[in-house]
C-alpha cells in the first residue's frame, strides 16, 4: 500500500517476491476492507490479477488505505507524499491515521511508527471501529501469524492497550483502545 500512496495515480504493483495466487488474496483483503479498489486496467497500468473473462484489473489506493498507512490525501497528492516521505524519520506534524498513537505523537520517549511501514499500517487496522482480524493483518502486511502476534506484543510494550474480542463467526479481533500513561508521559 505504501508503494500506491506514494504513486502519483495510487496504483498498486505486485512485489516481486509475492507469487501471483497470494497477491489474489492479499488484493482481495485489501478491496473487502476498502482499503483499495479494482479498476479496469489500461494499457500501462500494472496489472495485479485477471477477472473472470481474462480483463486485467488494477488495484488503486483509496482515501481509507492512504489514512490507515499515515500519509494524508488533498488536491495535490505528490506533494503531500513526498512531504511525508521527505520527513524520514521524523514525525510527521499530523498523527491522523495512526488513531491511538495521537496519544503517543507527543511522547519523548515513544516515538510514533514511520508513515508507510508496516507498524503504521497495523496500528491503522487496529485504531478501526471493530478491529481486525490476525488473518487480516497477515494478509495486509505479508508477515506469518507468528511474527504479527510480535508486533502487537510490542505495541502493547510501546503503551498501546490492545483489546481482543470476537468478532462473528467466532474469529477474534484485535482493536487498540487507548494507549497507557507510561507510553503518553
Amino acid at each position: 500500500m505504501s508503494g500506491a500512496a506514494a504513486r502519483d495515480d495510487g496504483l498498486a504493483e505486485i512485489p516481486a517476491k509475492l507469487n501471483r495466487a497470494a497477491a489474489s488474496k492479499v488484493g482481495s483483503s485489501l478491496v473487502a476492507r476498502k482499503l483499495m479498489r479494482e479498476v479496469k486496467a489500461k494499457p500501462g497500468m500494472p496489472v495485479w490479477r485477471e477477472d473472470e473473462n481474462g480483463r486485467p484489473i488494477s488495484l488503486v489506493i483509496t482515501k481509507a488505505g492512504r489514512n490507515a498507512i499515515g500519509v494524508e490525501e488533498n488536491g495535490d497528492q505528490g506533494a503531500s507524499i513526498a512531504a511525508v516521505r521527505g520527513n524520514a524519520g521524523k514525525r510527521p506534524t499530523s498523527a491522523k491515521g495512526y488513531g491511538a498513537a495521537k496519544a503517543m505523537a507527543s511522547s519523548s520517549t515513544a516515538a510514533a511508527p514511520r508513515a508507510g511501514s508496516k507498524q503504521a499500517l497495523v496500528i491503522g487496522m487496529l485504531s478501526g471501529k471493530h478491529g481486525a482480524s490476525l488473518d487480516a493483518l497477515n494478509l495486509a502486511t505479508g508477515w506469518l501469524p507468528h511474527t504479527t502476534r510480535a508486533a502487537l506484543t510490542g505495541l502493547r510494550k510501546r503503551g498501546y492497550t490492545i483489546e481482543r474480542s470476537k468478532a462473528e463467526g467466532g474469529e477474534s479481533a484485535y482493536r487498540i483502545i487507548g494507549a497507557s500513561s507510561s507510553a503518553a508521559s
